[in-house]
């Protein structure tokens, strides 16, 4: 009996310190809940933005250049060096962080002499936890033409009424997950309006889906790669109308405060109501070109 009794504290005495130990074990195997920052490295991917916005008081300035078309058959050479004697379009932006989930910027392209304004608000971040498992950014700029279009009519140049037709907007909800340190993925539903168009079969507004992922490869060095396709008639694939999808693949670098990407993509413009609406190069053709886009942070 005694042995018996003796056997009884024993047992209830040493369970509570197994529990106890049970459970800090438990407790230091679960975090806090975090933010997931970082889902791409920069605030563009190749052609489609990213989630990502401009961090508070940091001033990102940006170029991006499209050269010509590497294929003999889109006019590719070795009298152009196969398109790097050319450049189809060059941006030049400046982008400004008011909050960690506010960006505003300014750009202007060589092509069609645009001037855009941008803006990119952060609504959602994913959690390590997946209790929120997309990040969830609202992006929309206004583009401004610079440059006469001969299909217009300027019976009143410089009119407000001919002003606004020569201006397009971009609103897009890019839907990103950080899948793993290594992997992202982001898809991006978009709709382009445009005041003006110089096919009168073609809409005013165009609606599109993009999809773009970043896979690490060391510590600072990525392959990027993204897509769009326009759900617009006359841009199916495979149709006779000469308009293509942007695809674009490439590699990612960053040093510092640098992200470099170099890559290949058969979109001629950078801005996105062109590069969606009228891209007429194709890949299977040699219309791809050599591209860059460079990053540089400034803290202001």
């Amino acid at each position: 009996m005694k042995k018996i009794f003796l056997f009884l504290i024993a047992l209830f005495t040493t369970i509570p310190v197994f529990s106890q130990e049970d459970l800090s074990a438990i407790l230091d195997s679960v975090s806090p809940r975090e933010k997931i920052s970082a889902t791409f490295k920069s605030t563009r991917v190749i052609n489609v933005q990213s989630n990502e916005t401009v961090h508070r008081r940091t001033l990102d300035f940006r170029i991006g250049h499209r050269f010509g078309a590497v294929g003999e058959g889109s006019g590719g050479s070795i009298h152009n060096l196969y398109g790097l004697d050319n450049s189809s379009d060059i941006r030049i932006a400046f982008e400004y962080g008011i909050t960690d989930e506010i960006t505003v910027g300014f750009s202007r392209c060589k092509h069609n002499e645009n001037y855009e304004a941008l803006a990119k608000y952060r609504l959602i971040q994913q959690t390590n936890d997946d209790h929120i498992p997309l990040a969830i950014t609202l992006f929309g700029n206004i583009i401004y033409s610079g440059k006469e279009n001969p299909n217009l009519s300027y019976d009143n140049p410089g009119t407000a009424t001919e002003n606004l037709r020569k201006m397009s907007y971009t609103f897009q909800a890019i839907l990103a997950r950080k899948f793993s340190s290594k992997f992202s993925f982001e898809l991006l539903p978009t709709m382009v309006h445009r005041n003006f168009v110089e096919n009168t079969d073609d809409d005013n507004n165009l609606f599109a889906i993009g999809a773009a992922g970043r896979m690490k490869i060391t510590r600072s060095t990525a392959f990027i790669a993204d897509y769009i396709y326009n759900f617009s008639s006359l841009r199916k694939i495979n149709n006779d109308n000469g308009y293509y999808n942007a695809l674009g693949i490439g590699m990612e670098f960053e040093t510092g405060g640098h992200v470099f990407s170099i890559m290949f993509t058969n979109a001629e413009y950078i801005p996105e109501h062109e590069f969606i609406a009228e891209t007429k190069s194709s890949w299977a053709k040699g219309g791809f070109r050599f591209s860059f886009n460079i990053s540089r942070n400034f803290k202001v």
